[in-house]
């Protein structure tokens, strides 16, 4: 496997996962503390100012989330290159 594939696996699936991660917990925070987030903006019921500041905030909040989980596979990276332990691992996965 090219580096640059296997950097494009972890890179990727740590965004992805950092980012469900973060959606989950600010559909908890936000049950918690102000409103039941809406599953359909479209629907009736939703509120506008529900609608908006869920989007808002869901949007904010999972970019953050993909962009410190795609940071901290480029430094778990980084990491594993200046080591001789992360270097065969790297190796292995590489050929």
């Amino acid at each position: 496997m090219k580096p640059h594939t296997l950097w494009t696996i972890i890179g990727t699936s740590t965004a992805i996962i950092s980012g469900v991660a973060t959606r989950e917990a600010l559909k908890r925070t936000t049950r918690r503390h102000a409103f039941e987030p809406p599953v359909n903006p479209d629907d009736p019921d939703v509120r506008w100012r529900e609608a908006l500041l869920w989007g808002a905030a869901s949007g904010v909040a999972v970019g953050v989330g993909r962009i410190l989980g795609w940071k901290m596979a480029s430094s778990g990276l980084r990491r594993a290159r200046r080591t001789r332990r992360g270097q065969r691992l790297l190796s292995r996965l590489e050929d």
